[in-house]
């Protein structure tokens, strides 16, 4: 051990087993500059055992509980003032860290392997620095860094965002947590190192452009052109070409999907005159059906089922491809993803509607999984960001969506889903049991922690790290990062410098008449 080395050492191995992790009794006086999360090095005879601290704790001790709440005793002890008393048995009083095992060296060639042994006693254990670190944590030709290790800015974590898009994975945490922030870096970073494009349900205006709650930039602003944007809501969002959808692509599911107070019978019934619509779309089958005229559909679920319905005949943005018109919105859409554009689109008014982000999304996406399964041709991988997964991914609606194909079966078709969600134990398990890699922020239900971590080894340690975590702060595990780790995320202010962003490139007014007059044109043709 270097000099450099001994200043940072914390404590010696006093304990220590494979299974149950190593006990190390802390040298320094203060156990509040040790966190749980932080990296360390535990320095055996032939490995270095690359650590994380899994908890700290002050072990009972029976003078403690003899001399607490006594001033008067705790002055006639030189152990408590002022400082701490050393003997044969070194400090009379002292804390104690828990560590968790991640990976070990080997100090004759840098190799690493999975830990299968323990160090000797009395092995000292320092803190990791810079070159620990990079050791572990390669970087790659497709990485960048989402955030440091906690506590510790100096060390930056790269994530292969290669191997990240190659199978479905999920942001997880709390409201507030920053699952909005953390997914931003992520898209932006997905498209800076062009592994793949992104497909974005865009609720509350934050990817366009500009972010409409706190004005940061989006992935619009840092890349114009391989953003495609796109709105239901033209009226009101002149700078995005606006996006209709077809009422002969709706089925069945997707009203189910969508009109969450349907009856069974309701449900019954759309399947049954799905059966017999002929040329009609569906709504319009639905709407003009006659009470009796089917005899399996009691009048009262009839009229049930139409009086739901007039909620999604009203939205403005279900309109069939105009004869004069080249292509519908979805093949504009499925032509610029084959040109390897991303797709920002935009809900504008409907961005508070359960019930429309449910119908669009999973419309778009079955279409997108059609397409990406039927035909032979190789189209670019393609990462569909699903927010408020579990409502999609339920037990009770997963079969009604295509988004547990998606999770399950779709990685070797190019097509990617990345769940964000805040309830992940309402997450059909099945579909957790698929992802190749999970962000972890704060989760404080003791369910959704479970469920969060489901499958993962020593799943139990790694809870109890990921509960006591702050506000955006994740806990990383997969195949995308060496480890499991527990990072900073990145500030998203500094993202500018990172992507080397030009000047602010808000549209002039020019600019953004001559998009208005050419979204009135469109508007007017279909209309």
């Amino acid at each position: 051990m270097t000099e450099a080395d001994e200043k940072r050492v914390i404590g010696e191995v006093v304990d220590a087993s494979v299974l149950g992790g190593i006990n190390v009794k802390l040298s320094l006086t203060n156990p509040e500059n040790i966190r749980t999360g932080f990296p360390v090095i535990a320095e055996g005879k032939k490995y270095d055992f690359y650590c994380v601290v899994a908890d700290v704790f002050n072990p009972p001790v029976d003078v403690v509980d003899s001399l607490a709440t006594s001033d008067l005793g705790k002055l006639s002890i030189p152990a408590v003032s002022p400082g701490l008393q050393k003997g044969y048995f070194g400090n009379v009083f002292y804390s104690k860290v828990l560590l968790e095992p991640i990976q070990l060296i080997d100090k004759e060639n840098g190799a690493m392997t999975d830990v299968e042994t323990i160090p000797p006693y009395f092995t000292k254990v320092r803190l990791a620095t810079t070159t620990d670190v990079k050791a572990i944590y390669q970087p790659t030709k497709t990485s960048m860094a989402i955030g440091n290790l906690r506590g510790m800015p100096e060390f930056e974590i790269p994530i292969d965002f290669d191997k990240l898009t190659q199978k479905a994975f999920a942001l997880l945490g709390r409201t507030s947590a920053g699952k909005s922030f953390l997914n931003k870096i992520i898209c932006n970073f997905i498209l800076k190192t062009g592994v793949a494009s992104v497909l974005l349900f865009d609720m509350h205006n934050e990817y366009g452009t500009y972010s409409a709650t706190d004005n940061s930039r989006g992935l619009k602003f840092y890349f114009p052109e391989k953003i495609e944007w796109l709105t239901l809501n033209p009226e009101k969002n002149k700078e995005a070409a606006p996006f209709f959808i077809d009422p002969r692509s709706i089925t069945p599911e997707d009203l189910i999907l969508a009109i969450t107070d349907l009856t069974t019978r309701m449900q019954d019934a759309i399947w049954t005159i799905n059966g017999r619509r002929g040329r009609n779309d569906l709504l319009t089958a639905i709407r003009t059906t006659q009470p009796g005229s089917v005899a399996t559909i009691p009048d009262s679920t009839l009229q049930g089922l139409q009086a739901r319905i007039a909620r999604i005949d009203r939205l403005q943005f279900l309109r069939p491809k105009p004869k004069s018109a080249k292509e519908d919105s979805f093949t504009m859409m499925l032509r610029k993803i084959r040109e390897g554009k991303s797709i920002v689109l935009d809900f504008g008014r409907y961005g508070r509607e359960s019930m429309v982000y449910l119908f669009v999304a999973n419309i778009i996406s079955r279409r997108l999984h059609e397409i990406y399964t039927d035909r032979g041709e190789d189209l670019p991988r393609l990462v569909i960001f699903l927010e408020e997964a579990h409502k999609f991914l339920a037990p009770e609606v997963a079969e009604l969506t295509i988004f547990s194909i998606l999770a399950r079966e779709m990685r070797k078709f190019n097509l990617v889903v990345s769940i964000i969600d805040q309830r992940p134990s309402k997450i059909d398990d099945e579909v957790m049991s698929q992802l190749g890699n999970r962000m972890i922020l704060s989760l404080k239900d003791p369910k959704d922690l479970s469920a969060a971590l489901a499958g993962i080894p020593k799943a139990k340690v790694w809870t109890n790290i990921a509960q006591s975590i702050p506000l955006r702060t994740a806990l990383i595990v997969g195949d995308a990062v060496r480890v499991p780790t527990v990072i900073e995320v990145l500030d998203y202010a500094k993202i500018d410098a990172i992507l080397k962003a030009a000047p602010a490139r808000r549209m002039t007014s020019e600019q953004i008449k001559k998009v208005a007059k050419d979204a009135e044109r469109i508007v007017q043709s279909i209309g």
